[in-house]
């Protein structure tokens, strides 16, 4: 944006304030494993949407200083306990965020272990790992509380986000992908478009790539993205 532009976001109040929630998880063994490939396909196949959650998000929130290599617990396993490191580059290539449910994505999940072992080097017996390396299913209980914090415009937005805890921003960026069930929206993005009126801020929040950086920089991005508007 030109410095001598007007700024588009300065002045604006909305007519419903942003809440800033934040969330904690509790993490549960649900008693199912798998020591080979076609044990983590039957797995898969009958996991919930807690389960598949979590064993796709929990990394990045343990490690949000960190750009995972192997963004999901799935293709980690597959590739290092298993070998299969063709097969974990193709699930680690999925885009969780290009699907409007956990039931899409895990749809896709099957399906690309279903070719593999079916068609491609699946066809030879893969590795079956020892009882200690099993790839243990686990499922996510997520509870949102309310942070007390609130904003109706974009410079409270951005003072608060500055200050808000990374597990805030998780929740708000990463889990309302799928309580909005809308390809690459998140609560920032529909409220800034929705109640600020600032459609092209919201499309460039909405545009980040949220797996190719680590989620302290891409907080960071969205930050550096909101100052441009006030």
């Amino acid at each position: 944006m030109d410095d001598n532009e007007p700024r588009k976001g300065a002045g604006i109040r909305a007519g419903s304030q942003f809440r800033f929630f934040t969330r904690t998880t509790l993490p549960l063994l649900t008693g199912n494993y798998a020591v080979n490939l076609d044990q983590l396909l039957k797995g898969i196949t009958l996991s919930d949407d807690s389960i598949i959650y979590y064993h796709t998000h929990h990394y990045l929130i343990q490690h949000h200083y960190l750009t995972p290599s192997a963004p999901n617990d799935f293709a980690y396993w597959i590739n290092f306990r298993l070998g299969e490191s063709s097969l974990a580059e193709e699930i680690s290539a999925i885009d969780i965020f290009d699907y409007n449910s956990l039931g899409e994505y895990k749809a896709k999940l099957i399906n690309v272990i279903s070719n593999f072992i079916k068609y491609g080097k699946g066809k030879r017996k893969t590795r079956e790992t020892e009882i200690n390396e099993r790839f243990n299913f686990m499922k996510a209980i997520t509870f949102a509380m309310d942070t007390g914090k609130s904003a109706f415009t974009l410079q409270e937005f951005h003072d608060i986000l500055k200050t808000t805890s990374i597990f805030s921003f998780y929740y708000h960026y990463f889990e309302a992908h799928f309580r909005i069930n809308i390809k690459t929206s998140n609560d920032f993005s529909m409220w800034i478009r929705n109640e600020l009126k600032i459609p092209e801020l919201a499309k460039k929040i909405s545009n980040l790539d949220p797996y190719t950086i680590t989620m302290d920089n891409l907080k960071l991005n969205i930050i550096k993205l909101v100052e441009g508007y006030l």
